[in-house]
């Protein structure tokens, strides 16, 4: 049996992180040899020492994509090709709104099917602001990445098609680099406090209800701000979002292999594609900017069907 991740004394977050690193591997890639390969740089930066990869500062944050696994690629997947339109290679971007056109050929571009079992020929695609994961995408109009919180400067966006379960075919990504230089910089978001704890209750669907084709899932969130524009970007206390996952939000890549989306509202628009006939757990998952669980999780459960 391979033996439970190991833990930083004073940081039970980072045991949190490196569970979820190696957690869900692919048979019969071992996990004992991939954690005795990785598991002590992993284990000095998540407990704060020095590490060129890592850093215990939330503001760069380990993308739940760049965990170090091996991940199994779908037939064809060497085909998903992605390539920017725009903006330029060296704009300067004077607004606080970056729109990115992609051009997605050798796939089918779909988040339909995102979080659910790889299928040939279908996918999505990852942007990535300085390799921090902003969100997963699937639209043919342009990519909206919000400037907020951004220092003024030189950037990186990064492109990386994807497969459902969210593994990407780096070696396709495709990289632009901008300045930021806004007309009216947008004020900074900073800490919130609440006087309790933050939670996250699912209002529908109900327990037991019956889903086939296009669903909504609906949350209340307690004493915890929702924010689009801060995806990617530096963890600011108090904010954050939900990611919505079926049957599990442990594994791979920090439990995204089943996640089917991102979620910064009280409402997703979700869809039964890609899941198979029976009985199945939706999950409702806090997280922070960079997308990281909070330890310990906050999250919701329902239990539904899904019809045939």
């Amino acid at each position: 049996m391979d033996p439970a991740p190991a833990c930083c004394p004073s940081k039970t977050g980072a045991c949190r992180v490196v569970g979820r690193v190696f957690g869900g591997l692919p048979m019969p890639v071992s996990r004992r040899l991939i954690a005795s390969i990785l598991s002590a740089p992993l284990l000095i930066a998540a407990c704060g020492g020095s590490s060129s990869s890592l850093s215990s500062s939330s503001s760069e944050h380990m993308s739940p994509m760049a965990s170090g696994e091996a991940m199994m690629m779908q037939p064809g997947a060497a085909s998903m090709q992605v390539d920017i339109l725009s903006p330029a290679d060296g704009a300067v971007v004077t607004g606080n709104i970056v729109g990115v056109q992609v051009q997605a050929t050798g796939f089918t571009n779909t988040c339909n099917g995102a979080g659910t079992k790889d299928v040939a020929g279908f996918g999505h695609y990852h942007i990535e602001l300085d390799k921090s994961l902003v969100n997963m995408f699937c639209t043919s109009a342009a990519a909206l990445i919000s400037m907020q919180n951004v220092k003024l400067g030189k950037h990186t966006l990064t492109v990386i098609p994807a497969q459902n379960d969210h593994s990407e075919i780096t070696a396709n990504a495709k990289s632009i680099t901008f300045d930021y230089e806004p007309t009216n910089p947008l004020p900074a978001i900073t800490d919130a406090t609440f006087s309790g704890p933050k939670s996250i209750k699912i209002l529908s669907p109900a327990a037991g209800s019956v889903l086939k084709g296009a669903f909504d899932v609906t949350v209340q969130v307690t004493n915890f701000n929702l924010s689009c524009d801060l995806f990617g970007k530096p963890d600011v206390a108090g904010y954050g979002h939900w990611h919505l996952n079926v049957d599990s939000d442990m594994g791979a890549m920090m439990g995204m292999g089943t996640m089917l989306a991102m979620n910064c509202t009280q409402t997703f628009h979700a869809t039964t594609a890609g899941m198979t006939p029976g009985q199945h757990t939706l999950i409702a998952l806090l997280v922070d900017n960079g997308h990281v669980p909070f330890n310990p999780d906050v999250n919701a459960q329902v239990a539904v069907t899904v019809a045939s």
